[in-house]
C-alpha cells in the first residue's frame, strides 16, 4: 500500500491491474456494479486485448479482434435501471448486450456491489485467481475512489484461506454460471494483498438482506470515515470511539441532524451521470505537458479504526448509510490491518479538507431528492414489467403484459432502440405496445437493448433515462455479430483486417474505435494506413507456420461473406465504383489463399 494514493497523487487504474502479466492468458472475468457505461466495457475489453495500453485509442480493427478474443469472457452484473444510454453506438456498442446479466433488487434495496473477479492461467496449466473490491462503477468520470487488489493462488504457502470470497462470488455474481462451477477451486485458494498490510476477511450482502457489517475494533481511539453518501443510521459507526472525522459531501452532510456531533469535513461532489470520454482531447501546445486536474469529486469508502500504532480498514462499496452498512443494499467489503504510514497518511487526506458545520437546511435541495426518490419509487412499475420485441410487416414493436396507466397517471414514459435513438417513442395510456421502429431495423443494428426515459409530469426532478435488455423471440445474436463486423469493418477497412488476421499482426490505425483521428499529443499519434494486401508478405507467414496461418485462416470466411452482403446492401444504396473495386481485390485474394492452403468450404 506504499502507493495508497493520500499523501501523494498516485493512480492505479482497475483495467491495469486486470491485465494478465506475461505467459499468463485471462480465462475468464467476471464483474459487478451498480451503474454501466457500454463504452466503459469497451475500454475494458480493449484493455485486456493485444493493443492493451492503448484502451480507447486503439483503431477499429484492433477492437474487432478484441470483440472477437476477450469478450465472450467478460460478463458484467449490474442494477437493472443503471445502465446508460448513449447518443452514439458507433455501430458496435450494442454487440455488448451479450455480456450483460440484470439484477432487478426488491424494492427499497439496491444491487451495489462494485468487484472484479479473474481467473488467468499460465504459465504452463498454473492458475492464478485477482479480486479487486472498491468503490469503482463501469462509468465515466475522474471522482476519488478506492479499491483493494487481491491475488488468489492454490498452492500452498503465503496468503489468507478465504472461503467467504468464494460464497460471494457465487452470491453476487450468481446470473454468471462458471463462477459457481469454479466454486471448490475459489474456496480452496490462498489470498495475498498488499505486502505491508494484514488481509482479515471479506463481509458480503445480497440485495434484500438486512445483515450489518461488523466494523467493530475494542478501545477505538479514532475513528475516520470517508463516504460520498451518508445518514443518520450510518454514522452510528462513531458511536464508542473516542474521537471520529466524516469526510463526506455538503449535500449529504446538510441532510444529518444537528446531533451529530462528528465533526465533517467537505469534499466535491461525485459526478454521478459523467460519461466515457471518446473523443480526443484539445490539442496540448509544442511538447508542453499537461498536468492533470485533482479528482473533481468525492466516490470512494473507507472506514478506518486506529489505537496507538493498530489500525484497522474497511474499504469496499457500502455508503455510510443505514442500506448500506445495514441492509438491505447488496455490497461488499474487505477488512485489512493497515501499517500507521498508511493511517495517517489516510487522516492527512481528510484534515485536507474543509469543515462544515451541520444545521443548514436547503430546503429546495430536499425538495429535489424527494422528487427523485419519488421518481425512483414509481420507475419501479415500469422496471418490474415483462417487455418482448417482434418484428413483422409494420416494423419493431415493443410490447408488456400488462398495462403501465398507474404509471402513466403522473409520469411521462418514453422509448426506443438502443441503435435508434433518433426515433423516440412516447408510451401512451391505455396501450400494451408501441410499434418502436416503423419499417424494422437491419441485421447489423438489432439489439435486445431498449432505452427508456421516465418523467415526473410535475416536472419538479430531472427524467431518469436507462437501457435494459429485453426478450425478443427469434432474435439470432451471432448473425447479427457477423453482420455488424462487417458493417463496423467497412469495405474500406476490409484488405486491411485480412491482411492483420492472415498475418496475426497488430494493424496500424490512424483513426480510433469511433473513427475519429488521432490526436496530436498523443503516445500512438503518427499511425500510418495499414499497408495493402501483398500476397508474397501473406503466403510468406503461411510458410513460416502452416499451422498457425491455417488455424487463423479458419473462420474467416463468415466475415467475409457479411462484407459481401454488406456490399450489396450499399451497392443498391448508390455504392461507389471504388468501394466495389475494393471488394473485388478481397475477393480475388482470399480465393488465391483458400487454393493455395486448401481451405475448406466452411472457412
Amino acid at each position: 500500500m506504499k502507493a495508497s494514493g493520500f499523501a501523494h497523487e498516485a493512480a492505479y487504474s482497475v483495467f491495469e491491474a486486470l491485465r494478465p502479466v506475461r505467459d499468463q492468458a485471462l480465462d475468464r472475468l467476471a464483474l459487478a456494479t451498480y451503474s454501466l457505461d457500454l463504452v466503459a466495457i469497451a475500454a475494458l475489453i480493449l484493455s485486456l486485448s493485444k493493443v492493451g495500453e492503448q484502451e480507447l485509442e486503439a483503431g477499429p480493427l484492433s477492437f474487432v479482434d478484441a470483440l472477437e478474443a476477450i469478450a465472450p469472457r467478460i460478463d458484467v452484473v449490474h442494477q437493472k435501471d443503471r445502465l446508460r444510454t448513449t447518443e452514439r453506438h458507433f455501430g458496435v456498442l450494442h454487440m455488448l448486450d451479450r455480456r450483460l446479466h440484470a439484477i432487478q433488487p426488491p424494492r427499497g434495496a439496491s444491487y451495489h456491489p462494485k468487484l472484479a473477479l479473474a481467473r488467468y492461467v499460465g504459465p504452463g496449466t498454473r492458475v492464478t485467481w485477482k479480486l479487486w473490491i472498491g468503490s469503482r462503477n463501469l462509468t465515466g468520470g475522474h471522482d476519488r475512489e478506492a479499491g483493494l487488489l487481491l491475488v488468489g493462488r492454490g498452492e500452498a504457502g503465503r496468503g489468507t484461506l478465504l472461503p467467504e470470497i468464494a460464497e460471494m462470488a457465487a452470491g453476487l455474481l450468481a446470473p454468471v454460471l462458471w463462477v459457481g462451477a469454479h466454486f471448490a477451486e475459489l474456496a480452496a485458494l490462498r489470498w495475498q494483498g498488499p505486502s505491508d498490510a494484514k488481509l482479515r476477511g471479506v463481509q458480503w450482502r445480497r440485495a434484500g438482506e438486512d445483515k450489518p457489517f461488523t466494523t467493530s475494533f475494542p478501545r477505538a481511539e479514532l475513528t475516520v470515515a470517508i463516504s460520498p453518501f451518508v445518514d443518520d443510521d450510518g454514522c452510528r459507526a462513531f458511536d464508542g470511539s473516542g474521537e471520529g472525522r466524516l469526510l463526506t459531501t455538503e449535500l449529504s452532510a446538510r441532510g444529518l441532524s444537528a446531533a451529530n456531533s462528528v465533526p465533517i469535513l467537505i469534499a466535491g461532489h461525485p459526478l454521478i451521470n459523467s460519461p466515457m470520454p471518446v473523443d480526443p482531447p484539445a490539442p496540448t501546445i509544442g511538447r508542453e505537458t499537461i498536468e492533470l486536474p485533482d479528482p473533481p469529486g468525492l466516490h470512494a469508502k473507507l472506514l478506518l479504526r486506529q489505537r496507538g500504532a493498530r489500525a484497522r480498514l474497511w474499504i469496499g462499496s457500502a455508503n455510510l448509510t443505514g442500506r448500506g452498512m445495514n441492509g438491505p443494499n447488496a455490497e461488499v467489503l474487505a477488512e485489512l490491518d493497515v501499517p500507521v504510514s498508511v493511517a495517517n497518511e489516510l487522516i492527512g487526506f481528510v484534515d485536507r479538507h474543509p469543515a462544515i458545520e451541520v444545521g443548514t437546511v436547503d430546503t429546495i435541495e430536499v425538495a429535489l431528492r424527494a422528487a427523485a426518490r419519488a421518481l425512483d419509487n414509481a420507475a419501479e412499475t415500469v422496471l418490474e414489467a415483462r417487455f418482448t420485441l417482434w418484428s413483422d410487416e409494420k416494423g419493431l414493436h415493443l410490447g408488456t403484459d400488462d398495462l403501465l396507466d398507474t404509471f402513466l397517471a403522473d409520469h411521462h414514459l418514453s422509448a426506443w432502440l438502443f441503435t435508434r435513438p433518433d426515433q423516440v417513442v412516447k408510451w401512451p395510456a391505455g396501450t400494451q405496445a408501441v410499434l418502436l421502429v416503423p419499417g424494422g431495423v437491419p441485421l447489423k443494428l438489432e439489439t435486445v437493448l431498449v432505452c427508456f426515459e421516465a418523467a415526473r409530469l410535475a416536472g419538479d426532478c430531472p427524467p431518469r433515462c436507462w437501457a435494459q435488455v429485453v426478450m425478443f423471440p427469434g432474435h439470432d445474436p451471432d448473425a447479427r455479430d457477423q453482420a455488424a463486423t462487417a458493417a463496423y469493418i467497412g469495405l474500406s477497412g476490409a484488405s486491411a483486417w485480412l491482411r492483420a488476421q492472415l498475418e496475426g499482426i497488430v494493424p496500424t490505425e490512424p483513426t480510433t474505435w469511433t473513427g475519429a483521428r488521432r490526436w496530436v499529443g498523443s503516445e500512438h499519434a503518427g499511425a500510418v494506413e495499414s499497408l495493402p494486401l501483398t500476397l508474397e508478405e501473406v503466403l510468406a507467414a503461411w510458410a513460416r507456420n502452416p499451422s498457425q496461418f491455417e488455424a487463423r485462416a479458419l473462420g474467416l470466411g463468415a466475415t467475409l461473406a457479411a462484407l459481401g452482403d454488406e456490399l450489396g446492401k450499399t451497392a443498391e444504396q448508390g455504392s461507389d465504383v471504388e468501394a466495389i473495386a475494393r471488394w473485388q481485390e478481397v475477393e480475388r485474394f482470399w480465393d488465391v489463399i483458400r487454393k493455395a492452403v486448401g481451405a475448406n468450404d466452411d472457412t
